[in-house]
Protein backbone atom coordinates (compact mmCIF):
# COMPACT_ATOMS: atom_id res chain seq x y z
CA UNK A 1 0.00 0.00 0.00
CA UNK A 2 1.52 3.00 -0.58
CA UNK A 3 2.00 6.17 1.45
CA UNK A 4 1.57 9.13 -0.70
CA UNK A 5 1.90 12.83 1.31
CA UNK A 6 2.42 16.08 -0.74
CA UNK A 7 3.29 18.92 1.71
CA UNK A 8 2.58 22.23 0.87
CA UNK A 9 3.22 25.28 2.34
CA UNK A 10 4.43 25.15 6.18
CA UNK A 11 5.42 21.24 6.13
CA UNK A 12 4.62 19.27 9.18
CA UNK A 13 7.03 16.65 9.76
CA UNK A 14 5.75 12.83 10.19
CA UNK A 15 9.40 12.06 11.51
CA UNK A 16 9.89 8.99 10.42
CA UNK A 17 7.95 7.18 13.30
CA UNK A 18 7.08 3.71 13.28
CA UNK A 19 3.68 3.39 13.84
CA UNK A 20 3.39 -0.03 15.94
CA UNK A 21 1.83 -3.23 15.15
CA UNK A 22 -1.04 -2.51 18.02
CA UNK A 23 -1.86 0.84 16.41
CA UNK A 24 -2.13 -0.44 13.01
CA UNK A 25 -4.40 -3.55 13.75
CA UNK A 26 -6.54 -0.64 15.85
CA UNK A 27 -6.96 1.56 12.78
CA UNK A 28 -8.09 -1.60 10.57
CA UNK A 29 -10.45 -3.21 13.42
CA UNK A 30 -11.72 1.10 13.74
CA UNK A 31 -12.40 1.44 10.01
CA UNK A 32 -14.14 -2.16 10.00
CA UNK A 33 -16.22 -1.12 12.54
CA UNK A 34 -17.44 1.67 10.69
CA UNK A 35 -18.14 0.06 7.72
CA UNK A 36 -20.60 -2.43 10.02
CA UNK A 37 -22.67 -0.03 11.48
CA UNK A 38 -23.20 2.27 8.35
CA UNK A 39 -24.18 -0.84 6.53
CA UNK A 40 -26.54 -1.59 9.72
CA UNK A 41 -28.04 1.72 8.88
CA UNK A 42 -28.38 1.34 5.72
CA UNK A 43 -30.15 -2.04 5.58
CA UNK A 44 -32.46 -0.13 7.92
CA UNK A 45 -33.20 2.65 6.08
CA UNK A 46 -33.96 1.05 2.37
CA UNK A 47 -37.34 1.02 2.70
CA UNK A 48 -37.69 5.07 3.39
CA UNK A 49 -35.50 6.56 0.42
CA UNK A 50 -32.55 7.63 2.97
CA UNK A 51 -30.22 4.23 2.48
CA UNK A 52 -28.35 6.28 -0.23
CA UNK A 53 -27.27 8.63 2.37
CA UNK A 54 -25.00 5.67 4.26
CA UNK A 55 -23.97 4.16 0.96
CA UNK A 56 -22.30 6.99 0.34
CA UNK A 57 -20.21 7.10 3.63
CA UNK A 58 -18.83 3.21 2.34
CA UNK A 59 -14.93 4.57 1.66
CA UNK A 60 -14.38 7.32 4.19
CA UNK A 61 -13.74 4.92 6.77
CA UNK A 62 -10.06 5.74 6.73
CA UNK A 63 -10.64 9.59 6.88
CA UNK A 64 -12.64 9.21 10.02
CA UNK A 65 -10.41 6.78 11.70
CA UNK A 66 -7.07 8.39 10.96
CA UNK A 67 -8.23 11.91 12.01
CA UNK A 68 -10.48 11.04 14.88
CA UNK A 69 -8.86 7.95 16.52
CA UNK A 70 -6.22 10.04 18.47
CA UNK A 71 -8.74 12.78 19.99
CA UNK A 72 -9.16 13.07 23.73
CA UNK A 73 -12.06 13.49 25.31
CA UNK A 74 -12.07 17.63 25.57
CA UNK A 75 -11.55 17.87 21.71
CA UNK A 76 -14.67 18.14 19.89
CA UNK A 77 -15.70 17.67 16.23
CA UNK A 78 -17.64 19.34 13.53
CA UNK A 79 -18.81 17.56 10.64
CA UNK A 80 -21.04 18.99 8.13
CA UNK A 81 -21.47 16.40 5.79
CA UNK A 82 -24.13 13.45 6.07
CA UNK A 83 -25.63 12.27 9.22
CA UNK A 84 -23.42 9.04 8.61
CA UNK A 85 -20.25 10.67 8.32
CA UNK A 86 -20.85 13.00 11.72
CA UNK A 87 -21.92 9.47 13.51
CA UNK A 88 -19.01 7.47 12.19
CA UNK A 89 -16.38 10.68 13.35
CA UNK A 90 -17.99 10.75 17.14
CA UNK A 91 -17.83 7.04 16.84
CA UNK A 92 -14.04 6.83 16.16
CA UNK A 93 -13.44 9.14 19.29
CA UNK A 94 -15.66 7.56 21.87
CA UNK A 95 -19.46 8.67 21.61
CA UNK A 96 -20.62 5.19 22.95
CA UNK A 97 -22.02 2.56 20.54
CA UNK A 98 -25.95 2.86 21.86
CA UNK A 99 -26.43 6.66 21.08
CA UNK A 100 -24.01 6.06 17.83
CA UNK A 101 -26.90 3.77 16.82
CA UNK A 102 -29.70 5.84 18.37
CA UNK A 103 -28.65 8.44 16.50
CA UNK A 104 -27.90 6.93 12.86
CA UNK A 105 -31.56 5.01 12.90
CA UNK A 106 -33.57 7.63 14.12
CA UNK A 107 -35.97 9.46 12.04
CA UNK A 108 -36.83 13.22 11.28
CA UNK A 109 -33.28 14.44 12.93
CA UNK A 110 -32.87 18.59 13.05
CA UNK A 111 -30.82 19.77 11.23
CA UNK A 112 -28.44 22.84 11.72
CA UNK A 113 -27.39 25.10 8.98
CA UNK A 114 -24.24 24.69 7.68
CA UNK A 115 -23.20 28.65 8.26
CA UNK A 116 -23.99 28.19 12.07
CA UNK A 117 -22.15 25.15 12.26
CA UNK A 118 -18.93 26.69 10.97
CA UNK A 119 -19.35 29.45 12.96
CA UNK A 120 -19.69 27.37 16.45
CA UNK A 121 -16.60 25.94 15.49
CA UNK A 122 -14.80 28.79 15.12
CA UNK A 123 -16.19 29.64 18.51
CA UNK A 124 -15.59 26.81 20.24
CA UNK A 125 -12.18 26.84 19.10
CA UNK A 126 -11.36 30.51 20.17
CA UNK A 127 -13.06 29.35 23.68
CA UNK A 128 -10.34 26.78 24.04
CA UNK A 129 -7.96 29.00 23.27
CA UNK A 130 -8.69 31.80 25.55
CA UNK A 131 -8.74 29.60 28.63
CA UNK A 132 -5.23 27.90 27.42
CA UNK A 133 -5.88 24.56 27.09
CA UNK A 134 -4.76 22.04 24.78
CA UNK A 135 -8.29 21.40 23.49
CA UNK A 136 -8.66 20.92 19.14
CA UNK A 137 -11.55 21.37 17.10
CA UNK A 138 -11.74 19.30 13.82
CA UNK A 139 -14.20 20.07 11.52
CA UNK A 140 -14.79 17.49 8.75
CA UNK A 141 -16.36 18.93 5.44
CA UNK A 142 -16.60 17.96 1.89
CA UNK A 143 -15.92 19.46 -1.09
CA UNK A 144 -19.56 21.21 -1.39
CA UNK A 145 -19.08 23.30 1.65
CA UNK A 146 -15.49 24.67 0.98
CA UNK A 147 -17.98 26.77 -2.51
CA UNK A 148 -19.51 28.56 0.99
CA UNK A 149 -18.73 32.25 1.87
CA UNK A 150 -18.93 31.10 5.26
CA UNK A 151 -16.07 28.27 5.01
CA UNK A 152 -13.43 30.95 3.45
CA UNK A 153 -14.56 33.07 6.07
CA UNK A 154 -13.76 30.60 9.45
CA UNK A 155 -10.19 29.96 7.56
CA UNK A 156 -9.63 33.59 7.19
CA UNK A 157 -10.75 34.12 11.19
CA UNK A 158 -8.50 30.97 12.10
CA UNK A 159 -5.36 31.85 10.45
CA UNK A 160 -5.72 35.15 11.26
CA UNK A 161 -6.29 34.56 15.06
CA UNK A 162 -4.15 31.50 15.21
CA UNK A 163 -7.27 29.04 16.29
CA UNK A 164 -7.02 25.30 17.51
CA UNK A 165 -8.68 23.90 14.64
CA UNK A 166 -7.84 21.24 11.98
CA UNK A 167 -10.05 21.18 8.68
CA UNK A 168 -10.58 18.20 6.96
CA UNK A 169 -11.54 18.45 3.60
CA UNK A 170 -12.32 15.24 1.93
CA UNK A 171 -11.96 15.50 -1.82
CA UNK A 172 -13.28 13.42 -4.10
CA UNK A 173 -12.99 12.29 -7.44
CA UNK A 174 -14.71 10.52 -10.54
CA UNK A 175 -13.25 8.57 -13.69
CA UNK A 176 -13.49 10.30 -16.86
CA UNK A 177 -14.16 8.60 -20.44
CA UNK A 178 -10.21 7.89 -20.35
CA UNK A 179 -10.27 6.32 -17.09
CA UNK A 180 -8.55 9.14 -15.37
CA UNK A 181 -9.67 10.82 -12.06
CA UNK A 182 -10.88 14.07 -12.49
CA UNK A 183 -13.07 16.36 -10.56
CA UNK A 184 -10.10 17.41 -7.92
CA UNK A 185 -9.29 20.79 -7.08
CA UNK A 186 -6.14 21.67 -4.23
CA UNK A 187 -7.20 23.44 -1.40
CA UNK A 188 -3.92 23.10 0.32
CA UNK A 189 -3.47 26.35 -2.32
CA UNK A 190 -6.19 27.62 -0.25
CA UNK A 191 -4.97 27.25 2.70
CA UNK A 192 -2.07 29.15 1.94
CA UNK A 193 -3.98 31.90 0.49
CA UNK A 194 -5.07 32.34 4.28
CA UNK A 195 -1.85 31.66 5.85
CA UNK A 196 -2.79 27.92 6.59
CA UNK A 197 -0.33 25.22 5.91
CA UNK A 198 -2.18 22.66 4.04
CA UNK A 199 -1.38 19.16 3.62
CA UNK A 200 -2.69 16.48 0.93
CA UNK A 201 -2.83 12.66 1.51
CA UNK A 202 -4.16 10.12 -0.14
CA UNK A 203 -7.62 9.64 1.53
CA UNK A 204 -7.84 5.43 1.11
CA UNK A 205 -4.67 5.13 3.04
CA UNK A 206 -5.75 5.17 6.74
CA UNK A 207 -2.16 4.97 7.87
CA UNK A 208 -0.74 8.10 5.51
CA UNK A 209 -4.23 9.80 7.01
CA UNK A 210 -3.17 8.79 10.68
CA UNK A 211 0.16 9.72 10.43
CA UNK A 212 -0.65 13.29 8.71
CA UNK A 213 -3.18 13.94 11.18
CA UNK A 214 -1.04 12.55 14.50
CA UNK A 215 1.73 15.21 13.87
CA UNK A 216 -1.31 17.94 13.10
CA UNK A 217 -2.64 17.33 16.13
CA UNK A 218 0.37 18.01 17.61
CA UNK A 219 1.22 20.63 16.27
CA UNK A 220 -2.36 22.35 16.89
CA UNK A 221 -1.88 21.52 20.56
CA UNK A 222 1.40 23.21 21.07
CA UNK A 223 -0.33 26.71 19.74
CA UNK A 224 1.05 26.75 16.37
CA UNK A 225 -2.31 27.44 14.76
CA UNK A 226 -4.47 25.74 12.45
CA UNK A 227 -3.64 23.03 9.73
CA UNK A 228 -5.97 21.99 6.75
CA UNK A 229 -5.80 18.44 5.71
CA UNK A 230 -6.91 17.64 2.08
CA UNK A 231 -7.66 13.71 1.93
CA UNK A 232 -7.89 12.88 -1.80
CA UNK A 233 -9.94 9.72 -1.78
CA UNK A 234 -12.08 7.90 -4.69
CA UNK A 235 -14.26 5.73 -2.54
CA UNK A 236 -15.83 3.15 -5.30
CA UNK A 237 -12.49 2.32 -6.61
CA UNK A 238 -10.06 2.08 -3.71
CA UNK A 239 -11.83 0.23 -0.89
CA UNK A 240 -9.25 1.63 2.37
CA UNK A 241 -10.12 -1.70 4.14
CA UNK A 242 -8.58 -3.46 1.54
CA UNK A 243 -6.02 -1.83 1.36
CA UNK A 244 -5.43 -2.28 4.98
CA UNK A 245 -5.68 -5.83 4.71
CA UNK A 246 -3.34 -6.23 2.22
CA UNK A 247 -0.58 -4.16 4.40
CA UNK A 248 -1.75 -5.61 7.47
CA UNK A 249 -0.96 -9.11 5.71
CA UNK A 250 2.42 -7.78 4.15
CA UNK A 251 3.68 -7.49 7.99
CA UNK A 252 1.63 -10.77 8.75
CA UNK A 253 -0.50 -9.11 10.88
CA UNK A 254 -3.64 -10.04 9.31
CA UNK A 255 -5.49 -13.57 9.26
CA UNK A 256 -8.81 -13.95 7.77
CA UNK A 257 -9.71 -15.88 10.96
CA UNK A 258 -9.12 -12.68 12.99
CA UNK A 259 -11.26 -10.38 10.44
CA UNK A 260 -14.38 -12.81 10.93
CA UNK A 261 -13.85 -12.92 14.62
CA UNK A 262 -14.42 -8.87 14.31
CA UNK A 263 -16.98 -9.16 12.62
CA UNK A 264 -19.11 -11.64 14.41
CA UNK A 265 -18.06 -9.85 18.12
CA UNK A 266 -18.69 -6.64 17.10
CA UNK A 267 -22.36 -7.76 14.95
CA UNK A 268 -23.57 -9.21 18.54
CA UNK A 269 -22.48 -5.19 20.07
CA UNK A 270 -24.38 -3.71 17.39
CA UNK A 271 -27.29 -5.78 18.49
CA UNK A 272 -27.31 -5.28 21.76
CA UNK A 273 -26.66 -1.13 21.12
CA UNK A 274 -29.82 -1.55 19.01
CA UNK A 275 -31.94 -2.95 21.55
CA UNK A 276 -30.67 -0.34 23.97
CA UNK A 277 -31.62 2.71 21.20
CA UNK A 278 -34.94 1.08 21.04
CA UNK A 279 -35.85 1.99 24.47
CA UNK A 280 -34.43 5.28 23.78
CA UNK A 281 -36.82 6.56 21.15
CA UNK A 282 -40.10 7.55 22.04
CA UNK A 283 -42.78 5.89 20.54
CA UNK A 284 -43.90 7.22 17.02
CA UNK A 285 -46.91 6.35 14.74
CA UNK A 286 -45.93 3.90 12.03
CA UNK A 287 -42.59 3.83 13.62
CA UNK A 288 -39.57 1.48 11.66
CA UNK A 289 -38.24 -1.19 14.24
CA UNK A 290 -34.52 -1.14 14.58
CA UNK A 291 -32.63 -4.53 13.53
Amino acid sequence: MAYKIRQTAEAVSTGGSLISDAKLKQLYTTMLQCRLLTERARRAHSRNGSASLYAASKGQEAVATGCAIDLRPEDSIASHESIASRVVCGMVKGVPLHAAVAELYASGLPSTAIDAQLSAATGLALANKREKNTAVVVAFTGKAVTARDAWHETLAISARRSLPIIFVVENNSRVNSAGRRSGWEDFTQKAQSYGLPGITVDGNDVVAVYRVAHESLERVRQGDGPVLIEARTYRQADDPLTHMEEYLAAKKLFHARWKNRLVEEFSRKLDTAAKAARKMQRPQRNARALP
